[in-house]
């Protein structure tokens, strides 16, 4: 893994969000990065995979007796061990001063162990159609990248 390419494209796909017209509403720009995470999470998972670093498991999860939640994304070794998480938005979590873009596991997922869905982020069921939000933010971003 290009782990300085993926670094740079997470980057880069924050920087093409907050390039997009505010008022598509393509993700939560009012007290960022709360309530963004699915968000950051899947337009930098397409992206990775338009740029040839990979398929990487989207992760949404929520704390025990929650229903809210926080997502990230996992890479991970043939045996199944995170190998490296990009969580863009740990940041909007009392403790933590900066993304998780790095080797491991994320921070959060020790306080987020109910895993309400981890896979592709195509085939996760509030992805939606293409005029849905996620996809939106989607073809918004690549946009900007293009």
């Amino acid at each position: 893994m290009n782990d300085i390419a993926v670094r740079a494209t997470v980057e880069e796909v924050i920087d093409a969000m907050w390039a997009t017209d505010p008022m598509e509403h393509l993700f939560v720009r009012n007290g960022w990065p709360g309530a963004s995470c699915e968000n950051v999470s899947i337009a930098v998972a397409a992206t990775l995979e338009d740029r040839g670093l990979g398929q990487w498991t989207f992760v949404q999860a929520s704390r025990p007796g929650e229903l809210n939640g926080h997502a990230w994304l996992e890479s991970y070794a043939q045996d199944g061990t995170v190998i490296f998480s990009i969580d863009a938005t740990l940041h909007q979590f009392d403790g933590y001063s900066y993304p998780f873009v790095g080797e491991g596991v994320t921070p959060a997922a020790a306080e987020f162990t109910n895993v309400n869905y981890r896979g592709s982020i195509w085939e996760w069921p509030w992805l939606g159609g293409d005029h849905q939000i996620f996809r939106r933010l989607i073809c918004a971003v690549r946009e900007q990248l293009a």
